[in-house]
C-alpha cells in the first residue's frame, strides 16, 4: 500500500514537471510579454529578428511590481510596433544571461535595444504614455508633454479632449499647434515653456498640440493650419485671434496680459458682412431663422474669416451671387460667420470651414460640395441631393494584384538589411500623387519580381510614423533607394513604370544611379 501511493506521488510531480514548461510557453504566446528566454542565443537571435526591443531586467520581482505593472500595460498598447521583455535576474535558469550581458539590476534596470544592437538605456518616465512615446520613436527627442520644463504646459493628447476643455475653462489661453520635426517649434518651446510658468498664477492659459499624430488631424482641418507653429488665442472658450506677436517669452508674456497691445504683423481682414456691396446676405444668430423660414432654395456657407479656402471661395460665391440675379435664377446665397454665431455652427454640425449647406424653407436638406462659381449657379438652377460618397478605397497592402512589399516599423530594417537594392516610396492613403503614382509603382513591381536581388516597397506614414519619422519623410510620396540598408540615397526621378524599371535596372548593372529632377509631392 506504502509502495503504491510512493508510485502516485512520484508520477504526480515528475508529470508536474513536465507540463510546466509547456503552460509556461503557452502562457507566453497569449501575453503581450516575453518572459521565456534563457539563452544567450535565444536572446541574440530575438534582437535579430524584432528591430524595437525594450527589456526590463530585474533583481526582485516583488520590489518591481509597480515597475512590471506599467511594463506589461505599454507592452500590449504597443504590440505589433516594439518587443517588450520581461528579463528575472534573480531566476536560477536567468541568472547566467544577466551575467553574460553584464547587467546587475538594482532593482530594475530597462534596457533598449534597436536594429540587432544596445541602443540605449530608459531615460524617460516609469509611466505607460511616456513607455508608449518612447517605443513608438525611440531615436526621437523628448516629447514636449514630458520635459520638466513644459510642466506648467497643458498638453492636449487628442482633439476630443481640447473640445472639451474649451467648453469648461474661459480663462484666455493661447494654443500652440506644432509639430516635432519643425526648428521653429522647437527653437520657440523653451521661451514657451518658461512664460506658462510665469502667467500661470495670473490665471493665464498657454497649452500646445502635436497635430502630427493622426488623432489631432481634425484640429489642422478645423483651424486651417498649414504652416507650423501655428499659435491661436481664445477667450471664454471662442476663438479670438492668430498670435502674431514675437516669438519670445517677453512677446508672449505681453501678448496674454493685453492682447491688444501687440502690433498686428499682417493687415486686418475687412468684415465680409460690412461689405454693402455684396450681394450675399450675411446672417446672424438672431436673422436666421426668420431670412430662411420664407425662401424655397437657400445656400448657406459657415465659415471663419481667418480660414484660408474661406478667402480662396469668397470671391466665387460673390461672383456666383451676381450672376443669379443678372440672370434671374431663383434663390438665395447667404453666408454665416461660424465664430461669432458658434451656437448656429454647432446646431448643424459644422466641423469645418467653409461648410456649404442646402435649406428650404428654412429645413436643412443636405450638404453641397461646390466652390467655384459656375458650380454655385449650375447647382441652385436644379437643387438636386449630391450621390453618396463612393465606398471607400480598400488599402493598398489589401489589393490582391501587386507585387510591391508592404513594410511596417517592426520589419522595415531587418527586411531591408537583406536586400541589395530596395525602392521605398513613402506614402499617405488621402495623398492625390501618392494615388496616381501607385499604378505605375504597382506596374514596375511587377516587371521585377522575378528579380531577388531587388524589391519594389511602399510605407503608410500615417501608420507606421516611426520608421518615417527616422527617414526623415516631409512629404507625400517621398522616395529613397537603400542597399542592404547601409547604402541610402534620395529618388528624385520620374514617376512612370519605366522610369522605375530603368532606375533599378541601372542599379543592378552597376553602381547606384543619379535620379532625374522631382516632379510634385503633397507636403504633410
Amino acid at each position: 500500500m506504502l509502495l503504491t501511493r510512493f508510485i502516485v506521488v512520484f508520477l504526480s510531480i515528475y508529470a508536474a514537471h513536465l507540463i510546466k514548461p509547456a503552460i509556461g510557453k503557452i502562457n507566453s504566446k497569449n501575453n503581450a510579454i516575453i518572459d521565456d528566454i534563457v539563452e544567450y542565443k535565444d536572446f541574440k537571435k530575438l534582437l535579430r529578428t524584432k528591430t524595437n526591443v525594450l527589456v526590463l531586467y530585474t533583481s526582485n520581482v516583488k520590489q518591481s511590481a509597480d515597475h512590471i505593472k506599467v511594463f506589461k500595460e505599454t507592452a500590449g498598447i504597443v504590440k505589433g510596433t516594439g518587443t517588450m521583455v520581461l528579463m528575472d535576474c534573480s531566476n536560477a535558469d536567468k541568472k547566467k544571461l544577466c551575467k553574460k550581458l553584464k547587467v546587475n539590476p538594482d532593482p530594475v534596470t530597462l534596457k533598449h535595444y534597436k536594429d540587432g544592437d544596445y541602443h540605449k538605456d530608459y531615460d524617460r518616465k516609469m509611466a505607460v504614455s511616456s513607455m508608449v512615446n518612447f517605443m513608438r520613436d525611440p531615436a526621437g527627442d523628448l516629447p514636449w508633454e514630458e520635459d520638466p520644463a513644459g510642466k506648467d504646459v497643458i498638453h492636449f493628447g487628442d482633439y476630443a479632449s481640447f473640445l472639451k476643455h474649451l467648453k469648461k475653462d474661459m480663462r484666455p489661453m493661447l494654443v500652440m499647434f506644432y509639430v516635432p520635426w519643425c526648428g521653429f517649434c522647437k527653437r520657440l518651446k523653451p521661451d514657451y515653456s518658461k512664460a506658462a510658468t510665469e502667467l500661470k498664477a495670473e490665471g493665464y492659459v498657454l497649452a500646445g498640440m502635436d497635430v502630427e499624430r493622426q488623432e489631432n488631424a481634425l484640429a489642422r482641418r478645423a483651424y486651417n493650419i498649414t504652416g507650423f507653429p501655428t499659435i491661436i488665442y481664445f477667450e471664454n472658450g471662442k476663438l479670438k485671434q492668430i498670435y502674431e506677436g514675437d516669438n519670445n517669452k517677453d512677446g508672449i508674456v505681453s501678448f496674454m496680459r493685453d492682447p491688444t497691445s501687440v502690433l498686428i504683423k499682417k493687415p486686418k481682414d475687412a468684415d465680409w458682412s460690412a461689405d454693402t456691396n455684396s450681394e450675399i446676405v450675411h446672417l446672424t444668430k438672431q436673422s436666421f431663422e426668420p431670412a430662411l423660414k420664407d425662401e424655397k432654395s437657400v445656400l448657406v456657407m459657415f465659415y471663419a474669416p481667418w480660414c484660408g479656402h474661406c478667402k480662396r471661395m469668397k470671391p466665387e460665391y460673390e461672383k456666383a451671387a451676381v450672376d443669379m440675379k443678372q440672370k434671374n435664377i431663383p434663390g438665395v446665397l447667404a453666408a454665416l460667420d461660424a465664430t461669432k454665431e458658434s451656437a448656429i455652427a454647432e446646431q448643424y454640425g459644422v466641423k469645418g470651414y467653409p461648410t456649404v449647406k442646402y435649406f428650404v424653407n428654412g429645413q436643412f436638406k443636405f450638404d453641397v460640395n461646390v466652390r467655384d462659381a459656375d458650380k454655385i449657379v449650375e447647382f441652385m438652377k436644379d437643387p438636386k441631393e449630391p450621390p453618396p460618397p463612393p465606398p471607400p478605397e480598400k488599402n493598398w497592402e489589401e489589393e490582391e494584384d501587386t507585387e510591391v512589399v508592404f513594410l511596417k516599423d517592426d520589419n522595415f530594417s531587418t527586411t531591408l538589411k537583406r536586400k541589395k537594392h530596395a525602392l521605398v516610396m513613402f506614402y499617405a492613403p488621402w495623398c492625390g500623387h501618392c494615388k496616381s503614382t501607385k499604378p505605375e509603382f504597382n506596374a514596375a513591381a511587377k516587371a521585377l519580381k522575378d528579380d531577388s536581388r531587388l524589391i519594389l516597397a511602399a510605407v503608410d506614414c500615417t501608420r507606421e510614423t516611426a520608421v518615417c519619422s527616422q527617414h526623415e519623410v516631409r512629404g507625400y510620396p517621398t522616395f529613397k533607394y537603400f542597399s542592404y540598408l547601409k547604402t541610402k540615397q534620395e529618388y528624385n526621378g520620374g514617376r512612370k513604370r519605366e522610369d522605375f524599371i530603368a532606375f533599378m535596372n541601372k542599379a543592378n548593372e552597376s553602381a547606384v544611379p543619379k535620379s532625374k529632377s522631382a516632379e510634385q509631392h503633397e507636403e504633410l
